[in-house]
């Protein structure tokens, strides 16, 4: 029944990616002028709540691909004014988190893991037994890996929900302060430059 399930929710997703990247596309092809930078950012700035809600809503679903949130937040740095950017992102990796950390006892992630990759759990169980607050945190700065790994795994070894949101938050919350506040210091910086 669970794996019925588990398969349901791929399929769905599927087919929700590929329906978002097919009007993406249509629409890039057929009206190239909305996707034009300063179109793009002038409508952020004229609809801010709107635009960090759809932001947040991206943000959390990303939990669910095992994208690295990088890209996105990046994306974020060229529309968003820093401040409510790096918040709203917080607020996302709280909420993806804490979705990822239950749904994965959910869809037994537990059984899939110890199963094809025995080894590598072990080895990841031993470190986290070491200092379970200090991996987590060091995983969720790493930038080139999600962060939605560690809670998965964190999830299956039953590492307290508080414990895992907090780590995850401390090691994102620096590194996207990083990309976000230099980001926007360093973009601010190169237009005055270029005027």
């Amino acid at each position: 029944m669970k794996k019925e399930k588990l398969e349901h929710l791929n399929f769905f997703g599927l087919y929700t990616w590929l329906a978002l990247v097919s009007v993406c596309l249509f629409l890039y092809f057929f009206r190239p002028d909305l996707f034009a930078p300063q179109n793009i950012q002038r409508f952020f700035s004229d609809n801010l709540i709107s635009g960090l809600f759809v932001y947040f809503i991206i943000s959390t679903l990303r939990g669910f691909t095992l994208i690295p949130s990088t890209p996105i937040v990046l994306a974020g740095v060229l529309v968003f004014p820093p401040l409510p950017l790096w918040l709203v992102n917080q607020m996302a990796v709280y909420t993806s988190s804490a979705i990822v950390y239950f749904m994965a006892r959910q869809f037994r992630f537990d059984h899939y893991f110890h199963d094809h990759y025995p080894t590598q759990v072990a080895r990841l169980t031993a470190l986290l037994k070491k200092s379970e607050l200090a991996v987590i945190a060091a995983w969720g700065f790493m930038p080139v890996v999600p962060s939605d790994m560690i809670v998965y795994v964190c999830s299956v070894l039953r590492i307290s929900v508080w414990k895992t949101l907090l780590g995850v938050s401390i090691g994102e919350g620096v590194i996207c302060a990083i990309y976000i506040f230099g980001g926007a210091f360093s973009l601010n910086a190169l237009l005055q430059y270029l005027q």
